[in-house]
């Protein structure tokens, strides 16, 4: 059976080791300055919008901001040199969505839940005809 991280809709791990978060979660300066640009260089939402940004790549989906490890936050927050009382912050729900536009468009992710759906449910119902029949003894 997949481990949940490699399910179709990818969560993150229990433990994050130091190599994953240098490899995956390290923010590249063009990451930083995108990310000030687009938040009027306010540390909380420069925090939000990497955050969703590393996540995002590492995943293929755009994570809320509250699914994120405190891990994956401070190594984003280091990272970009932010101070460290930082957290992560979206003024309100409208802002996070936007946050999660700009990620999309950065990553050039698509957003179709209902094609998706519609994919997924085709495969689990053709999935189900083959696992119902068991071979005859």
């Amino acid at each position: 059976m997949a481990s949940l991280e490699r399910t179709a809709y990818p969560r993150f791990k229990r433990l994050i080791s130091e190599q994953e978060l240098r490899e995956f979660f390290t923010p590249s300066a063009e990451d930083v300055v995108w990310a000030r640009e687009r938040t009027h260089d306010r540390p909380g939402r420069v925090l939000a919008l990497l955050v969703m940004l590393k996540s995002a790549a590492r995943l293929g989906r755009v994570p809320k901001l509250g699914e994120i490890p405190e891990v994956v936050v401070a190594h984003v927050r280091d990272q970009a040199g932010l101070a460290a009382g930082t957290v992560p912050e979206a003024d309100s729900e409208r802002s996070e969505e936007r946050y999660r536009s700009a990620v999309r468009g950065r990553l050039e992710l698509k957003h179709k839940p209902g094609e998706a759906r519609a994919a997924a449910e085709a495969t689990m119902r053709a999935a189900a005809l083959v696992k119902a029949h068991t071979a005859a003894h």
